[in-house]
């Protein structure tokens, strides 16, 4: 296990262990693996080895017994849940070398289990705890802020960094005056609070929104879904992603060529879009498209982000490149809010283990039942060049102080007890 925090050097560490390893085996033989396409895309750009998603290696080889790889390094793996792990660790062969990459302050899995925390704790193998924070130059804070968060401290966050700005928004003496108004005066001031914070959204937004469009203009579409990302903890209320997303919309895609109404709203061409639900549905590749050749059944996973190329109004049909993952996968209009929201906006539980240029994460008391150290840790370390915070002051402290001590009961865990 190769363990460590935001920016102690772990994709380094990693790429010079499978060097090693390439001096005993052939590059062939060498696989790097992580749930997310993004994160997948990552450790290949940064190891110069190959890589893929775990659910398609698993796919790959499901009609075999074991993958034929004799080292495997695993990245993110904070974000793996137990049955995965157990899926993806049962086609290993048994004399190979696997290396497990990840960073524990990170929000557990989406699902049961918590496999890497508890290998860790349990000391199943022997693990490598990277501690010293590197960062480029004096005014990059990203790492020391994410770093201080995760120990429950309150970082220097006012202050002016290269990498890092927040944006206070707030009520002053709210205390105060939520004793002193009645409860419907209160809520109108908190209205008036979140209208002000979407305004700044928008005008950070309208900021970077040229660079975004010469990135879809010049078809780098990769880049243009990691350019710009808003964050959100919550789904719902005025700051959470929902609304978020239809404001975001008007702004990125407002004059579509085609559009396709949805209970939820409309999905446009061009829109940036999540895959919501893991389905099996007829897909292709970027080159059996071109060709005009039949579409396959592949399984195609929850948290893929991609965008919509093109609407087939005579057959009901919509097109979704997805570039992390290279394929193309075709939906019906009939159901299609079963699978795609927008993604102008996401969950931070969504973008666990992506990478964006530009972050941008909402503060607000209205979501304070879901604020703690790992939420906000996460977020914070999803940016690769300038992590914005806009909102309320006292609801990132507060963020800051809560740390997270929620423990899940695992069988791990239990067989440990078990065995003494």
């Amino acid at each position: 296990f190769l363990v460590g925090y935001a920016g102690t050097g772990k994709s380094t560490t990693a790429k010079a262990l499978l060097d090693l390893l390439a001096l005993r085996h052939e590059p062939a033989l060498i696989m790097t693996c992580a749930l997310s396409g993004i994160a997948s895309q990552r450790i290949r750009e940064r190891s110069g080895y190959q890589s893929s998603t775990i659910q398609s290696l698993l796919v790959r080889f499901e009609a075999h017994d074991t993958m034929p790889y004799k080292v495997l390094l695993i990245d993110e793996a904070s974000m793996i849940n137990s049955a995965l792990f157990a899926r993806l660790i049962a086609k290993i062969e048994r004399d190979a070398t696997v290396i497990i990459v990840g960073d524990d302050a990170q929000l557990p899995p989406i699902g049961a289990g918590n496999p890497l925390s508890d290998a860790i704790a349990l000391q199943l193998a022997p693990t490598v705890m990277l501690t010293q924070i590197y960062r480029q130059s004096p005014d990059q804070a990203i790492t020391l802020i994410a770093n201080d968060i995760r120990q429950g401290l309150i970082p220097p966050y006012r202050e002016k960094y290269e990498d890092f700005t927040f944006f206070p928004v707030d009520i002053p003496n709210r205390h105060a005056l939520k004793n002193s108004l009645s409860a419907r005066e209160f809520e109108e001031v908190t209205q008036t609070l979140s209208h002000n914070i979407l305004a700044k959204i928008a005008e950070i937004t309208l900021e970077y929104l040229p660079a975004s469009r010469e990135k879809l203009q010049a078809k780098a579409i990769r880049e243009y879904l990691n350019a710009f990302q808003i964050i959100s903890p919550m789904r719902g209320n005025s700051l959470g992603v929902d609304n978020l997303n239809l404001l975001l919309q008007g702004y990125f895609n407002p004059n579509p060529k085609k559009k396709i109404k949805t209970f939820k709203g409309e999905l446009r061409l061009m829109d940036k879009v999540v895959h919501i639900k893991n389905d099996n549905l007829l897909s292709f590749t970027p080159e059996e498209f071109k060709e005009n050749l039949e579409p396959s059944e592949r399984r195609i996973f929850n948290g893929m982000c991609g965008l919509i190329f093109r609407i087939d109004e005579e057959e009901d049909l919509c097109f979704v490149y997805y570039p992390n993952e290279e394929l193309i996968v075709q939906y019906r209009f009939e159901g299609i809010s079963d699978f795609l929201s927008l993604s102008y906006a996401l969950s931070v539980h969504k973008v666990q283990g992506m990478e964006y240029d530009t972050v941008v994460t909402v503060m607000s008391f209205s979501h304070l039942i879901m604020l703690n150290t790992k939420l906000l840790y996460t977020a914070l370390t999803r940016a690769k060049g300038h992590c914005i915070l806009i909102g309320e002051s006292g609801a990132f402290e507060a963020a800051c102080r809560r740390l997270e001590h929620s423990k899940r009961s695992t069988v791990m865990q239990e067989l440990k007890l078990a065995k003494g």
